[in-house]
């Protein structure tokens, strides 16, 4: 039989207060046993103080407890138990006073022990040595001082009682303890009336994340919960929901990459074979400038696959680097310099300053690619006429470098989404102007493996600044 968790908590409740009961029996019983033993104890001692006052008038007369060494029979007599008349030729040897005038003469009383206490009681000195009596058996015996003119001559000293002897001890003994099985019922009936509605109310926000779990794992990414509480479950739920709307996001994302991949090949493949086509038909002529153009063709359908070849060894994690200590001046001074013709064509103006000395832990061929990347999309996306910054220099323990161009620019709500795969300002770099939207994703994963960070911003020229720092090798306070 299988049970909920609703059941399995009332379970462990029921169970926690059934061994809380047993528990609470089994001390109360000891408790009360080796109590109630005390109890009784201290109502004997209590029921001594005549003979505690007999001793001591004793002791006055006699000036010792010599007449209670080793004599019984005269112990006894000061025991305050049942006693029967002794016959008359038996002398009592109890120090008493004399009899008054014409007052008949009593025999002593013969001692009857019912309650064993002859066993229990024995008669210290001062010292607490024994005189009379049982030897004593631990140190659980209560004592009762004797004392004479202020000064204690001697002990009462009193054994417990091993087990109640009247059946009226017993009967009260077993009452109290019968009182414990109600006290079981009772908790345990509580913790079924309060486990049952508490478990239920505590495992609601559970069986709700247990039931969107379930959802999602069959492709429903749009379901959301509702967060009932401030607590940990309620931090559960909106974890959960994060989780849900990233779920959904990627699954957007990969639904558009596929989209996107589908017309970023489909476009070019395209155009391939119509110019194929139409020069196998005779209707365009086989000339340099056809095969210039059937050359850009193929080399953009190189680039789509050489970055999605990128992002697929990333999302694998095996994008390899060969990390070495390298000049990243020098770097982005022959990228400057090799893009300087294409700006030049397109009428743009690219100034480049950039620091001496500026030296990284990093891949030399990975940094050329993110320098280059950011270069093709200012020289692709600037308006002819246009402006573009590259500049780099060194504060302290970090390298910035600026890659920044004139218009157009980019919305302050579409900045954070540029280094998405496969995102594009449709209103301005769309795909009419060239590019799969992949660089950006693949620039943003080499800085973050080089301990950096890049970042897009508007551009004071007017168009947009990629930001990137980097951790500087050896760095040096300023």
């Amino acid at each position: 039989m299988k049970f909920n968790i609703t059941g399995k908590l009332v379970a462990v409740l029921s169970l926690t207060s059934v061994l809380l009961v047993a528990a609470m029996a089994t001390a109360i019983y000891w408790s009360f046993q080796k109590g109630f033993i005390s109890y009784l104890t201290e109502l004997e001692l209590e029921r001594l103080d005549q003979t505690v006052a007999d001793l001591g008038a004793a002791y006055r007369i006699t000036g010792s407890w010599n007449f209670l060494h080793g004599n019984h029979e005269a112990w006894m007599e000061y025991l305050p138990i049942a006693k029967v008349a002794l016959p008359p030729k038996m002398p009592s040897n109890r120090p008493t006073t004399a009899a008054r005038p014409g007052q008949p003469y009593l025999p002593p009383l013969a001692p009857q022990d019912q309650t064993g206490l002859s066993t229990r009681l024995r008669l210290l000195d001062a010292d607490k040595n024994n005189i009379i009596g049982p030897p004593s058996e631990g140190d659980n015996a209560l004592l009762r001082p004797i004392q004479l003119d202020q000064n204690t001559v001697g002990w009462l000293s009193l054994s417990p009682l091993p087990v109640p002897e009247s059946d009226l001890d017993r009967r009260f003994r077993d009452q109290q303890l019968q009182a414990i099985y109600p006290i079981a019922g009772g908790a345990l009936l509580l913790a079924l009336m309060i486990g049952i509605p508490l478990g239920r109310h505590l495992l609601k926000p559970v069986k709700a994340i247990a039931d969107g779990a379930h959802a999602l794992t069959k492709g429903n990414f749009d379901i959301r919960l509702e967060p009932q509480s401030r607590d940990e479950l309620g931090r559960l739920v909106n974890d959960f929901n994060t989780l849900a709307k990233v779920l959904e996001r990627n699954e957007q994302l990969r639904r558009q990459s596929m989209a996107d991949v589908s017309h970023e090949l489909r476009t070019p493949l395209s155009i391939l074979r119509g110019d194929i086509e139409a020069i196998q038909d005779g209707v365009r002529p086989l000339d340099q400038q056809q095969m210039v153009r059937l050359h850009n063709t193929v080399m953009v359908l190189s680039r789509l696959v050489n970055d999605l070849y990128d992002l697929a060894l990333v999302d694998a994690g095996a994008l390899t680097y060969q990390k070495s200590v390298i000049d990243l001046t020098e770097i982005i001074q022959e990228a400057s310099d090799a893009a300087e013709g294409e700006f030049a064509k397109k009428q743009i103006m690219l100034a480049t300053t950039v620091d001496e000395g500026l030296a990284i832990f990093g891949d030399e061929r990975r940094i050329r690619q993110v320098i280059d990347n950011l270069l093709k999309n200012s020289l692709r996306y600037t308006d002819s006429g246009g402006e573009c910054r590259l500049t780099a220099h060194r504060k302290r323990r970090r390298i910035y470098i600026n890659v920044e161009d004139s218009a157009p620019s980019v919305s302050q709500d579409e900045l954070p989404r540029l280094f998405d795969r496969f995102y594009r300002v449709e209103a301005s770099r769309n795909r009419s102007r060239g590019g799969a939207g992949l660089g950006l994703a693949i620039c943003k994963t080499i800085i973050s493996a080089h301990e950096g960070e890049i970042v897009a911003r508007a551009s004071r020229l007017g168009g947009l600044r990629m930001y990137i720092n980097l951790p500087a090798e050896n760095p040096i306070d300023e």
